[in-house]
């Protein structure tokens, strides 16, 4: 085989995979749209509980920003008595 059947080869199998990408990406998107599809609003919602929903969502984002950080002052808190302890032991 000469080395234009070689790319001829390479971009035929490149055209293929093309076809497959593209094959993949309409299922992907088929079996989304299948599983979200009930998930929107309902028509009917008020303006008021919009803003409901918006209020207890920001609170909820706060309440988890909260927690977020209260962790991450615990685990900075153990670290440094390790270190501490650690620096204790080994200085002596």
């Amino acid at each position: 085989m000469s080395f234009a059947g070689f790319v001829f080869d390479m971009i035929r199998r490149d055209k293929e995979n093309r076809n497959l990408r593209l094959l993949r990406r309409e299922r992907l998107n088929e079996r989304l749209d299948k599983m979200h599809k009930g998930c929107g609003m309902p028509h009917n919602t008020t303006a008021e509980d919009m803003e409901k929903i918006t209020r207890l969502t920001r609170q909820k984002e706060c309440s988890e920003q909260k927690h977020t950080v209260r962790m991450m002052l615990i685990v900075m808190g153990v670290c440094i008595i390790i270190a501490s302890v650690l620096a204790f032991i080994f200085t002596r």
